[in-house]
């Protein structure tokens, strides 16, 4: 397998999140990723554009980057943003997490759950401010099978 990597410059519109899956899962068909990996990292995408969109303030655009190589996938989505406040962020399973996104999905009406997904589709996610402007959200998804779960 050929490793990949791409980055891309959006506008924040709901329109643009689109786009970025569409250049996921193109990526991912010429490589050949597994398709249901490929519909997890798709979501998992589509989740960490529609916080950027949400949440990331004034700013006007955002990045996705990606990188596929023959044992995993990753992608970082950075906003242009404030960022998060540092005492808004808590460590949570080795990763920092917004302080709102550690709170189980029942306790939350509409916010932090998408972070719960991610991290439920995803092998390993950071969530912290980017050194040189706004938040991050980087996940990434190991490509070798998955042991069964037993019954």
């Amino acid at each position: 397998m050929v490793d990949v990597n791409w980055t891309l410059l959006l506008p924040r519109e709901a329109q643009s999140v689109g786009k970025a899956r569409r250049m996921l899962r193109d990526t991912a068909d010429l490589v050949g990723m597994d398709p249901d990996i490929t519909f997890d990292l798709g979501v998992a995408l589509t989740e960490a554009c529609a916080n950027v969109i949400e949440h990331s303030g004034p700013a006007e655009g955002y990045w996705v980057a990606a990188g596929i190589s023959s044992d995993r996938c990753w992608v970082d989505v950075i906003d242009n943003g404030v960022g998060f406040a540092p005492r808004r962020l808590v460590e949570v399973r080795g990763s920092r997490r917004p302080a709102a996104a550690v709170a189980t999905a029942p306790d939350m009406a509409e916010s932090g759950r998408g972070l719960m997904l991610i991290e439920a589709l995803c092998d390993r996610v950071d969530i912290r401010n980017h050194p040189a402007r706004g938040a991050m959200i980087h996940f990434e998804r190991d490509l070798k099978p998955r042991e069964p779960v037993a019954a």
